[in-house]
């Protein structure tokens, strides 16, 4: 697969004015939305728990994840990259819609990411990066220190057994080499004119569902540390690769 980078800005002008062969290009917006059950998250601070699997019901308050080698992939194979190809989503919070310009025209087959990185940027000074990118732990918020490396996602929230049950907590944080995951989101996509719009909606209650249910009642914590952690982390991120849906709007 043969990687193309793009970046956001505006390309300068390399043909020196010789009026050569400039491939015509759009501007893609990608949004990722968090919801539950397909019904969007509920603003912050409105207590509005929605059901999820073994009879339990679930609220959202903090849902965020880091990626790497964010990219479109085109009929042939071959891949766009967005921006540097990394990017932070807060999903309970305002980041989560992102602008990317001078996209090549033509027919794609799907988005991909990769949530998590290489040993070498896991482990590597999160301080070499300015203020404003997505991989600055002072913005994010998502950096175990120099050992432990980041917190790919962070999904944290209260929950009830029941209708009339008092609420309980439930923390996943991803993190650790082992839980590097990738995704391929399959889309027919084809970009001409000047703006296009896609979405990716990540229904949250999906991630404890399945094959493998999660029941908060009796696993609630896993950080990715220790034999138990380890287990659940493993099932919560199966579950995770039903849990996307990929849209042009």
């Amino acid at each position: 697969m043969v990687a193309v980078f793009f970046s956001s800005c505006e390309p300068e002008d390399t043909d020196g004015g010789s009026g050569g062969f400039v491939e015509p290009t759009s501007e893609l917006e990608l949004a990722f939305v968090g919801q539950i059950a397909d019904e969007p998250l509920p603003p912050k601070g409105q207590d509005i728990y929605k059901d999820k699997s073994e009879g339990e019901s679930m609220l959202v308050t903090n849902w965020s994840f880091l990626m790497s080698n964010l990219a479109l992939v085109k009929e042939n194979g071959d891949t766009v990259q967005l921006g540097d190809g990394y990017q932070w989503a807060d999903l309970t919070g305002s980041r989560n819609v992102f602008n990317y310009k001078n996209i090549p025209q033509g027919k794609y087959t799907g988005l991909q990411f990769t949530m998590g990185f290489d040993s070498a940027t896991n482990h590597g000074n999160p301080q070499v990066w300015p203020a404003n990118h997505p991989m600055n732990p002072n913005l994010n918020g998502l950096h175990w220190g120099w050992a432990g490396g980041y917190i790919f996602q962070a999904m944290d929230g209260r929950y009830k057994a029941n209708a009339g049950a008092t609420p309980g907590s439930f923390s996943f944080h991803t993190a650790t080499m082992q839980f590097v995951t990738r995704y391929f989101l399959p889309l027919d996509l084809s970009i001409e004119g000047a703006k296009h719009r896609v979405a990716v909606r990540i229904n949250a209650d999906r991630f404890f569902g399945g094959a493998q249910p999660i029941k908060f009642a009796d696993k609630s914590v896993s950080h990715s540390e220790g034999a138990h952690d380890e287990l659940l982390m493993r099932i919560f991120l199966d579950n995770s690769l039903y849990a996307f849906r990929i849209y042009e709007e």
